[in-house]
């Protein structure tokens, strides 16, 4: 419930950071854990939400938000809505290990495609400084950031804000 209430808290919050910063993501390119490089554009603002998750895999509440997470893009890969991982190094910030990213990807299973970064890069494409993770941005079907949010999230709480965005009934 309390975690419910901040989140709405932080929506509103968010969405007001939004409606001033709601310029389309610059197109940063970031490597992947095999160390091909990639550009957020492949993945912001090709008609579905994108829901990209900042995070770092020695992370506690990282480590328990990703089932969410890939339930989520599980459920909507392809469909209306895409999740994109960036890890970066925790407690740093600094650039993600490679061998410690894919090693967790590999365990967790983690589906989505997940690239490499840190605070510093995180500005270019979150609009903001890095604040903790795991930090969520949410950018709309145009590529807009729609809502940032810095703590864990649920599959349930970003389906709805979503459906709110979109104008439909919340599952």
């Amino acid at each position: 419930m309390i975690r419910n209430l901040l989140f709405a808290v932080s929506l509103i919050l968010g969405c007001l950071v939004a409606s001033v910063a709601s310029a389309a993501s610059p197109d940063v390119t970031l490597n992947d854990i095999q160390g091909k490089p990639h550009h957020f554009s492949e993945y912001i603002g090709r008609g579905h939400w994108t829901v990209l998750v900042v995070w770092g895999p020695r992370c506690p509440p990282c480590i328990e938000e990703m089932p969410e997470l890939q339930g989520f893009h599980d459920d909507h890969k392809d469909g209306k809505a895409r999740v994109l991982g960036v890890a970066v190094d925790f407690p740093t910030f600094g650039q993600a290990k490679r061998d410690e990213v894919a090693k967790f990807s590999e365990d967790y299973l983690i589906g989505f495609p997940v690239l490499l970064g840190n605070a510093e890069i995180f500005t270019r494409f979150g609009g903001a400084e890095l604040q903790g993770v795991p930090t969520t941005v949410i950018y709309d079907r145009k590529g807009a950031i729609a809502v940032r949010h810095t703590g864990s999230v649920t599959r349930d709480m970003i389906e709805r804000f979503i459906a709110k965005w979109d104008g439909e009934a919340a599952p």
